[in-house]
């Protein structure tokens, strides 16, 4: 199924986000800044956790089982509770009983998406700088 891109006057006019949840379409109203300050740190603070696992290996037995529960089981929970957030005029109950993990990861980097807009200005303008000196 192909993606319908937001136009610049989605953007402009906060355009819901469309998402496919358990094979029916739902609209995610985009957050305000002050609302979507709030929710980009629990973002950045869930994604801050991975490093603390990234270096675990087979050697530790304990910390292997850790890194693993961490990655397979606790983060994508997080990730659905974070979309959830986001979309708070949905109902979780009723999605999760009929959504795929597919798809909360589409509606999830929708989300992403239309929540992280600056990160691409503040790349672009990074890198104009680097390559100026």
């Amino acid at each position: 199924m192909s993606k319908k891109e937001r136009t610049e006057e989605d953007k402009l006019c906060k355009a819901p986000i469309e998402v496919v949840l358990g094979g029916a379409k739902y609209q995610v109203k985009p957050l305000v800044i002050r609302d979507s300050r709030v929710w980009r740190g629990k973002v950045a603070e869930e994604l801050g956790m991975l490093p603390r696992h990234s270096k675990a290996t087979t050697d530790d037995d304990d910390a292997w089982a850790t890194a693993m529960n961490m990655m397979l089981k606790e983060m994508p929970d997080k990730v659905i509770d974070l979309f959830f957030e986001y979309a708070k005029d949905l109902n979780k109950d009723e999605i999760e009983a009929v959504a795929t993990d597919a798809e909360i990861a589409k509606a999830f980097e929708e989300v992403v998406a239309v929540a992280f807009p600056l990160t691409g200005s503040i790349l672009g303008v990074l890198g104009k700088t680097t390559k100026q000196q």
